[in-house]
């Protein structure tokens, strides 16, 4: 059994029990430890942890624990505090070596999560739930009303696609990179074509072509194709490079065109963070080329009055945009922004939130929703 399917059954079996735990309370047991010796507290606590899933949820209330016996100051880091080391401390549950914290979330909501104590990070010993990206392994908090989306899991059954590994060098760029040519078993040469920018992390941690597979295999998408495209430097690549943008119009996408025999595809370019920044960016010189654009968790933040400006210059673009983003991740007021520009321009357009972070997990969870507006449906 892979990874994932474990962890949506971890998931499952997580959310029944913490909804199904109603006769003790993290809240009652502080209460009840008061005048109890040391030796008494920790024994309870040891008892409650080895009963109970942690962190415990009392329906919206989440209660986090961690054991240290440094005495130094605990702190929880993660998606609800910006990732800041030092801004949700922990109380010392007094004469003993525990520390919590109680905080309250949305029950849709999914966030990761880190202890932090003298300086080091740790994830959570008492939650069994973790998920990994580009920074690493962080542990998992999962409200009891958060949907798994099943489509991030291989289904055998419907894996009907090849995916070619090609190593292309640029003539503009003067370097070279891998690229990943994904072609379902029912996709034509003119089938709905899709430019992933971080197109190995699509993979890897985006599980994208599971979902390509899945979603096609269940007649949710049409059979399409998808060039997954790995950056040399994202963080130069990605940030407004006009140069970067004719290498992908100019050199790959001819390239790709010619190598497999593609025509009349209609196109679509999309990333995650400053993946989905250039590809808004791309708007600037290639309107006419793309049909579709979305904006995963979009890094706005970098110039929005930048992209905004881009966004307001262009000239009667007919791309249909679709933008998303975590409710934690402090993005409401640059895409609040971005949303004014694109309904004075007419730009067709949807924007959806989500009660989640800037990760993987959220980027994944949500990948169905920004490829269903560009080809959603079977193939007539």
């Amino acid at each position: 059994m892979n990874r994932l399917k474990c962890v949506a059954l971890a998931i499952s079996a997580l959310l029944l029990v913490q909804c199904s735990s109603n006769e003790e309370r993290f809240s009652s047991l502080l209460k009840e430890m008061e005048g109890l010796t040391s030796q008494e507290k920790t024994q309870r606590l040891k008892q409650f942890t080895q009963q109970n899933i942690f962190p415990f949820i009392e329906d919206s209330t989440v209660y986090f624990l961690f054991e240290d016996s440094s005495r130094q100051a605990v702190y929880l880091a993660g998606d609800m505090s910006a990732w800041r080391a030092d801004s949700i401390p922990l109380i010392n549950i007094e004469q003993t070596n525990f520390w919590y914290t109680a905080l309250r979330f949305p029950r849709r909501a999914r966030l990761e999560y880190k202890f932090v104590c003298g300086g080091n990070w740790f994830l959570d010993p008492l939650n069994p739930l973790k998920d990994s990206g580009g920074m690493g392994e962080n542990s998992v908090l999962a409200m009891p009303a958060y949907e798994f989306p099943q489509e991030i899991l291989f289904k055998r059954e419907f894996r009907k696609s090849d995916l070619d590994t090609v190593v292309f060098k640029s003539r503009l760029l003067q370097n070279r990179r891998r690229i990943y040519f994904y072609k379902h078993q029912k996709a034509g040469d003119n089938s709905p074509l899709i430019l992933f920018n971080d197109g190995g992390d699509y993979l890897t941690f985006g599980k994208a072509r599971i979902i390509l597979d899945n979603l096609i295999g269940s007649g949710q998408l049409k059979p399409l194709l998808a060039i997954f495209i790995e950056p040399r430097n994202r963080k130069r690549e990605y940030r407004f490079n006009d140069a970067y943008l004719k290498m992908v119009f100019q050199e790959l996408l001819p390239f790709i065109q010619k190598r497999y025999g593609l025509k009349n595809n209609r196109l679509a370019m999309g990333g995650v963070s400053l993946g989905g920044l250039i590809s808004l960016y791309a708007l600037k010189n290639y309107s006419r080329n793309l049909d579709f654009v979305f904006s995963q968790s979009g890094a706005l933040w970098l110039d929005d009055e930048r992209i905004l400006k881009e966004l307001t210059d262009l000239s009667q673009p007919k791309t249909f945009l679709f933008l998303s983003y975590g409710l934690f991740e402090n993005m409401e007021a640059s895409h609040k922004h971005l949303k004014k520009v694109i309904e004075q321009k007419q730009i067709n357009f949807e924007i959806k939130t989500y009660y989640e972070g800037h990760n993987w997990g959220n980027w994944r969870a949500h990948l169905k929703d920004a490829l269903l507006p560009f080809a959603g449906g079977k193939a007539k």
